[in-house]
């Protein structure tokens, strides 16, 4: 039986593959690896393509998230409200770059932290400060700034967001790297935050040769500071102002990014066009939720999630998807506020019982761009088979 992959990165490059080729060629020849050209220009037709400022290229989205941080000013302890049901370095970025991740929960439908939950737990953590002044903390730990997850995809309301948040204080870097070319109230990430960090690991919606990251901003002083951040704290040779990273976006990938940046509008159609196809079909099923598109909201369907309600149900679909060629996966199996790696050093956490229940629950199907009409036509007569009977 021929398989429907869950991804395949082999048929996007067989579209390109000579002018991948093309593009990189120079290089080699030149041996000229480390920033230049390449770096500044995709970085230019980056910002560009989005409306935005500002593009800086990284190492990787963690890396992107990371520098964000530092670059906002969190101090060492700090809390940073994150949601729990995410990739594990939305929280991890925090924790290298000095802070304390506060989880939070999700909303059951969009699987995002949401302007109200954010205001709900505000307006609970919320007391006086030193003469008065209302500050935020968990625990011991004073809260500074928000990590706002554009998940799966999908953006948060991020003008609502910024309001809130600013209502009290606090800054918001968000992760944008499930979300390139998403968009809410026609806007894209980056416009209501100090920053809006990308990943360009393979399989993203615009995925590189290897790592690579970026990091937009409307503020050019912010900017200015990622520069230094990305070389070592530097921006003229042997003069460091501050600590930096070594953390800058390798010329070679720039180059294959700007190969695909141009395509990335067709292939946003395209997942857009197999996720309504999905939602036509499993409309009916008992026990299923779709994927919900939040008002104004553009989702680019890095992921088309589905939950599948009842104990074990989900975890049985996978088995009988796997035993009929058809890949699925789980994004994600554990919530961040149970992993080992965060035990004793985050403080007390809220139940989360929306996260809790969406690691149980979620299951996301095929939906790359290359992914034929048969193909999704076998993984709706399996899912339907399944969750029909």
């Amino acid at each position: 039986m021929i398989s429907v992959p869950f991804f395949d990165l082999t048929r996007q490059y067989a579209t390109m593959e000579k002018e991948i080729l093309d593009a990189i060629l120079p290089l080699l020849r030149s041996q000229q690896f480390i920033l230049g050209p390449a770096v500044s220009e995709f970085e230019g037709q980056f910002a560009h393509a989005f409306g935005l400022s500002r593009a800086v290229g990284v190492s990787s989205g963690t890396d992107a998230l990371v520098l964000s941080l530092v670059a906002s000013g969190l101090r060492p302890g700090q809390g940073v409200l994150v949601p729990s049901f995410t990739f594990f370095a939305s929280a991890s970025a925090i924790s290298l770059a000095g802070g304390t991740p506060v989880f939070l929960d999700v909303d059951p439908a969009s699987f995002l932290m949401t302007p109200e939950i954010l205001d709900r737990f505000l307006r609970e953590e919320t007391r006086p400060g030193p003469g008065e002044r209302p500050v935020t903390r968990r625990g011991n730990h004073l809260i500074s700034g928000v990590m706002a997850v554009h998940l799966y995809g999908q953006m948060v309301d991020m003008e609502e967001l910024y309001r809130v948040a600013r209502s009290h204080g606090l800054w918001i870097v968000e992760d944008a790297c499930q979300s390139v070319g998403a968009r809410h109230s026609d806007r894209p990430p980056g416009l209501f935050s100090n920053a809006a960090a990308y990943s360009f690991f393979p399989t993203k919606n615009l995925g590189g040769a290897g790592d690579g990251g970026m990091v937009t901003t409307e503020n050019p002083d912010f900017a200015d500071h990622l520069l230094r951040l990305r070389v070592h704290g530097s921006r003229k040779r042997y003069e460091h102002e501050e600590m930096g990273y070594n953390a800058r976006l390798d010329a070679l990938q720039a180059r294959i990014l700007s190969v695909k940046l141009s395509r990335l509008g067709d292939w946003t159609t395209r997942r857009r066009e197999l996720a309504g196809r999905y939602n036509e079909a499993f409309r009916d099923l008992p026990g299923t939720a779709l994927p919900v598109p939040q008002p104004e909201c553009l989702h680019v369907y890095h992921q088309y999630t589905l939950r599948i309600d009842g104990e074990g149900r989900r975890d049985s679909l996978r088995t009988f998807l796997s035993e009929r060629g058809i890949g699925s996966e789980v994004y994600y199996p554990i919530p961040l506020h149970r992993q080992e790696a965060f035990a004793g050093l985050v403080p007390g956490t809220s139940p989360l019982p929306v996260s809790e229940r969406l690691c149980r629950e979620v299951i996301s199907l095929p939906v790359f761009p290359e992914l034929t009409d048969n193909e999704q036509e076998r993984v709706i007569d399996a899912v339907r088979a399944f969750l029909g009977r």
